[in-house]
């Protein structure tokens, strides 16, 4: 019923296969721990440029890139910790090193856990010491990634984190968003505006980021009759929808806190010591 593959393109992959639903995903460990593909029922849900996948100069743009310590941008790519300046970029570093394997399973799923540790260069970026243990679940057609946060550090470790999924979509005019949200910020305007349940993907870029009021929310694409559901836990307050409107995607993204987060403290996830943060993050998928 379940199966795990590995197999060489430009870099080490690994496939996990649900055979009973015609289902599987893939990871890239060296490339920030990364799920590239995501097939539900024959069908991809995932939108992936493989350009920026071989390329490791360049931002990858699709699949479902880790966001760690911070989720979006820090104002001039700088926060202060300890009277010391840092320098970070948009969404963290997560993305940016290999994560290791720890072990795959295929008992009663397909699953695979991996392993992001901290190191004298990441420390240049992000002052502490941590170890994020991440497993990919597939089960009964559903993809879930058990989060584990764990500070090491002998001072209090500060972060929010959160998933920056792309979901391929061809027809946007026809996509319909579900939010559990009364209003939202237009990052594009600049200004905060009444959600009536309704976004306008005509526009050269979509980017908005809503405080949710559920843990869970759906994308409905119509010309696949395909209907895509993400749960995830109440530490994951936020919602931000982007796209661009040249391209086959939708990016819906629970985060932990807003941009610059790091700068103004709001909604930051504290851990002391030794502590640690569990999370899960999930993503289904049904035909309508």
């Amino acid at each position: 019923m379940y199966r795990v593959e590995k197999y060489m393109d430009k870099f080490e992959t690994y496939r996990l296969y649900d055979l009973k639903n015609n289902s599987f995903f893939e990871v890239v460990p060296d490339r920030g721990g990364v799920i590239t593909r995501f097939v539900y029922s024959g069908k991809e849900i995932l939108y992936l440029d493989k350009e920026t996948l071989y390329d490791t100069t360049k931002n990858l743009r699709g699949g479902i890139p880790i966001l760690f310590p911070i989720c979006g941008y820090l104002k001039d790519e700088k926060y202060t910790i300890d009277g010391r300046e840092y320098n970070m970029k948009q969404h963290g570093i997560a993305r940016l090193y290999k994560w290791c394997v720890v072990k795959t399973s295929v008992d009663d799923s397909a699953s695979i856990t991996l392993k992001f540790t901290s190191s004298s260069e990441t420390r240049e970026i992000y002052p502490f010491d941590f170890e994020l243990i991440f497993t990919y679940i597939l089960k009964n057609g559903m993809l879930t990634i058990e989060q584990q946060y764990i500070n090491m550090s002998e001072k209090n470790m500060i972060f929010y984190s959160g998933f920056h999924p792309y979901f391929y979509i061809q027809n946007k005019s026809d996509a319909l968003i579900f939010i559990d949200s009364d209003v939202c910020y237009d990052a594009i305007d600049k200004k905060q505006l009444i959600f009536n349940g309704k976004i306008d993907f005509r526009k050269p870029e979509v980017n908005l980021i809503f405080e949710s009021k559920s843990n869970e929310c759906h994308a409905v694409d119509n010309k696949r009759n395909m209907k895509i559901t993400l749960k995830y836990d109440e530490v994951f307050k936020y919602v931000v929808v982007w796209s661009l409107h040249d391209k086959e995607f939708i990016c819906i993204e629970p985060w932990m806190a807003k941009p610059d987060s790091m700068n103004t403290k709001e909604d930051i996830k504290i851990l002391k010591p030794g502590e640690d943060l569990k999370t899960v993050f999930s993503i289904s998928a049904s035909m309508e």
